[in-house]
């Protein structure tokens, strides 16, 4: 009985110093740093949508239609930032233009939008217009890009640098550096 004791002890003994072995070495081995938990989105973004397809009708009539493939919204900014969009703009009167560019935001309390790379305006009456960066400021319901334009339809070529469209008085202005050149249907007739 004895020995059986000696046994035990022994036994208990040996498994005592073992895991104090094991946990000296494991508090003494150095952590490895922990890895970083992949993030999806920034701090900054509240929310973030593939597939967008956003709707609104203003006070003043005006309906908005954009689709985007990928739109994200940070509130505390009131900004909605949208990836390869496209806008349907259609005017109280019933006008038409659709907008596509690679990237925009929209203030979402002011409505004022901001479209760039590879912007393409077409309107209702087949205009055409192409520039790199535009704006659009909703209380004045005009369209505005500082940067170089350029404007077709069936009959005509413009170019220049900085223009504006007035949404209400429907007047597009060319501000510098402004090329016609008439095409298509005005020159078969002259």
């Amino acid at each position: 009985m004895m020995k059986t004791r000696r046994k035990t002890v022994l036994i208990l003994v040996v498994l005592v110093v073992v895991i104090s072995a094991a946990a000296i070495i494991t508090i003494n081995i150095p952590k490895e740093p922990e890895k970083a938990l992949l993030k999806v989105m920034s701090d900054q973004v509240d929310l973030q949508v593939r597939n967008v397809r956003l709707t609104e009708v203003g006070d003043s009539g005006m309906k908005w239609e954009i689709m985007a493939d990928t739109a994200r919204y940070q509130k505390k900014d009131n900004l909605a930032l949208f990836e390869k969009l496209k806008i349907n703009l259609v005017t109280k009167e019933d006008r038409t233009f659709v907008m596509t560019g690679d990237r925009g935001r929209l203030n979402t309390e002011s409505r004022d939008m901001e479209i760039e790379g590879n912007v393409e305006i077409v309107s209702d009456s087949r205009d055409h217009f192409k520039t790199d960066r535009l704006r659009y400021l909703n209380a004045a319901k005009r369209i505005e890009t500082e940067g170089s334009v350029v404007m077709e339809n069936e009959s005509i070529r413009v170019s220049g640098v900085g223009m504006t469209i007035s949404l209400e008085e429907r007047k597009m202005a060319l501000l510098s550096q402004v090329r016609a050149s008439f095409t298509g249907e005005r020159r078969k007739k002259e």
